[in-house]
């Protein structure tokens, strides 16, 4: 660009096309040249999101930079703005199919757990376990891969978006179980346990970050993040509470700011505890309370 403003403006304008050329033939060649690397969760793909990310910022300020310098006859012609949003775009469309790719992985991982049910017995237990290794193992996984090259709010809310869908999926998994024995419940606990354990060196530094980027979407990123974390942690502690201090967690509103609903907890209070007058005592408060909040 430096070029087109010290020579004659016919020049410049053949290189000023050359420039844009350049940088429309990058937009279509890359993702068909690395699509198998795309495809995949690797830092190539990373470095593309990266680069793009990088042009759809200098793009902006090419105009600007050189405009006051370019031939009178060729400033009404060099324009790069309406470039700018395609490699911002394209950014993202990586990003995500790299966050997409990683899910997939997840789910299929936290598949082979079958659900959860009956870790009581040793074989289901074991391959529960299993699984929750496997996550753990993915998820360090993608952590090594990106933490180094992405930019830090890029990072956070990527990795905020990963562990949302690992913990409501498990969360989810076990609430849905409906019938659980008590020595169940004590493995279930114990499993949630051990997946934090295997998590908490990557989980400790998103935590701590208290500026995850102003934008509203990645707000409501972090919050279901957050959501995500306390409505797991406090289904461990409810695996072996008792059913008045789970109904007075209810009507604290505790269990509320966890994002339990009072269907989950209905669901919940009936896998574990057999029928009994303060079973169906605790069920009516339950579908009571949740009336008068309406």
């Amino acid at each position: 660009m430096q070029d087109v403003c010290l020579l004659p403006p016919k020049v410049g304008l053949e290189f000023y096309h050359t420039t844009r050329n350049a940088l429309v033939l990058y937009e279509a060649i890359i993702p068909v040249k690395l699509q198998k690397q795309l495809d995949s969760i690797n830092q190539a793909a990373v470095l593309i999101h990266n680069d793009c990310l990088y042009l759809s910022q200098e793009i902006l300020g090419l105009a600007f930079e050189y405009r006051p310098y370019f031939p009178s006859s060729l400033k009404e012609h060099a324009v790069f703005v309406d470039l700018a949003p395609k490699f911002q775009l394209m950014a993202e469309e990586v990003l995500q199919r790299q966050i997409q790719l990683v899910v997939h992985n997840l789910k299929q991982a936290i598949d082979g757990a079958d659900g959860f049910q009956n870790t009581h017995q040793i074989k289901q237990f074991e391959s529960a376990k299993f699984c929750i290794d496997q996550v753990a193992f993915i998820i360090e996984k993608v952590h090594i891969v990106w933490e180094p090259l992405l930019l830090p709010s890029v990072y956070e809310n990527s990795m905020a978006m990963i562990f949302e869908f690992v913990f409501s999926r498990i969360a989810k998994e076990i609430l849905t179980l409906d019938d659980m024995a008590a020595e169940e419940t004590l493995q279930l606990q114990r499993l949630i346990h051990l997946l934090f354990e295997h998590l908490s060196s990557l989980l400790e530094p998103l935590l701590a970050v208290d500026h995850f980027r102003k934008s509203q979407e990645a707000q409501k990123e972090r919050d279901n993040f957050i959501l995500s974390i306390w409505k797991l942690r406090k289904l461990a502690e409810l695996l072996d509470m008792p059913l008045r201090s789970i109904i007075a967690a209810w009507e604290s509103g505790e269990l509320a700011d966890c994002n339990f609903t009072s269907s989950e907890v209905e669901d919940f209070i009936r896998a574990i505890f057999t029928d009994s007058p303060l079973r169906k005592e605790c069920l009516f408060r339950i579908e009571n309370y949740a009336v008068q909040k309406e």
